[in-house]
């Protein structure tokens, strides 16, 4: 119980650090608003404000993470979010291609920079991971065989930048990075909430809207929380 309650506390101060930077950085501030609006925007079906405002999170972002230096995988991840995002205001059964790479790319920048700081996953970390990757497939194939490609790439690249994030040893080196594994972990859990979503949930009322809300906010205070924990001291 000690260590859950030193965990969430961790996270909690990540997190706090990452939005205080949004008294001082005018892109920070832009991450917030947009993301905000396209929150709403999925709250009440505003297809059009979400068609503009959700692919212009992750530039935010980008422009935020060049003020630690420029970071060419990173810039490129995120350009490869972007496009993820642009893909999934697309019908999923069309599959989109260039969606499931972009996401792919996305999470393996994540990866390469987690690996770059020294992470190492733990056995028993990437074997949960691995399990709830497989259980997803399955749980596609039988309800929605269309979003079996899909679930197999992103699924596999969050669960790996999941993984890696847990490492113990990224949150001794600052504040910011005592949030790369809760923010790792709330990509993984949007990932499968739009799966479910896509399978079971599936209609246009409040609660369903309320889930669309809650998957935008949940990945975005993730992306927030992994480029903070890669870029800032």
């Amino acid at each position: 119980m000690n260590e859950i309650l030193i965990r969430t506390r961790e996270g909690a101060d990540a997190l706090l650090s990452a939005i205080s930077q949004g008294t001082k950085e005018p892109e920070r501030l832009a991450y917030f608003g947009v993301a905000d609006v396209s929150a709403w925007s999925r709250l009440f079906g505003w297809r059009t404000i979400r068609a503009v405002s959700s692919p212009m999170m992750l530039p935010f972002l980008a422009g935020g993470s060049l003020r630690t230096g420029l970071q060419p995988v990173l810039l490129a991840g995120l350009a490869g979010g972007t496009v993820g995002e642009l893909a999934k205001l697309r019908a999923p059964e069309t599959t989109p291609i260039a969606g499931m790479c972009g996401v792919a790319l996305n999470h393996a920048a994540y990866s390469f920079l987690l690996v770059d700081k020294g992470a190492r996953p733990s056995r028993v970390g990437a074997g949960l991971r691995a399990a709830t990757w497989l259980a997803g497939i399955g749980f596609a194939a039988s309800r929605k065989k269309s979003l079996v490609a899909p679930v197999v790439i992103a699924g596999a690249v969050a669960a790996t930048t999941s993984a890696l994030a847990a490492d113990p040893a990224l949150r001794e080196e600052s504040v910011p990075a005592q949030g790369l594994a809760h923010g790792a972990n709330l990509l993984l859990v949007s990932e499968g909430a739009t799966l479910l979503r896509e399978t079971v949930l599936i209609g246009d009322n409040t609660w369903c809207r309320l889930i669309d809300a809650g998957i935008t906010t949940t990945a975005a205070i993730g992306h927030l929380l992994l480029v903070d924990g890669l870029t800032r001291e």
